[in-house]
């Protein structure tokens, strides 16, 4: 079975080490309790129609959620996520062409402290 989109960026950057010092988790945030753990959750987004023989967009959402007190290391896994993005788009025949959509965002704070990245990628695969 070939493993769906999210998942497949989930292993892209696994691969690459951007997810280092985080937890990893798939499709929604479970939260441990711990203020001191940070999470980088990859979640399906939509995209455009499917279609057989042509390529289609997948988008898929990456949160990246801080330790309470790590917000600054959030804020820059993010940004070396989108960095490493920009310069290794074609480089997994997996995922075909991704791209970051929106840049970095404007970050959303929880209950707890903590600031959670929203990140979102375009994936264009046609098989």
């Amino acid at each position: 079975m070939t493993p769906a989109m999210y998942e497949r960026v989930r292993n892209y950057f696994v691969d690459a080490g951007l997810t280092t010092g985080f937890i990893v988790q798939l499709l929604a945030w479970d939260d441990t309790k711990k203020l001191t753990d940070a999470f980088i959750v990859f979640r399906p987004n939509g995209g455009t129609d499917i279609r057989n023989d042509l390529g289609s967009d997948h988008y898929v959402l990456v949160d990246v959620i801080s330790a309470k007190d790590k917000r600054r290391a959030a804020a820059e896994k993010a940004q070396d996520i989108i960095n490493f993005v920009e310069q290794n788009d074609i480089s997994d025949e997996c995922l075909g062409l991704i791209q970051n959509l929106g840049n970095m965002p404007a970050p959303i704070m929880t209950e707890e402290g903590r600031l959670v990245f929203r990140l979102q990628f375009m994936c264009v695969y046609g098989e």
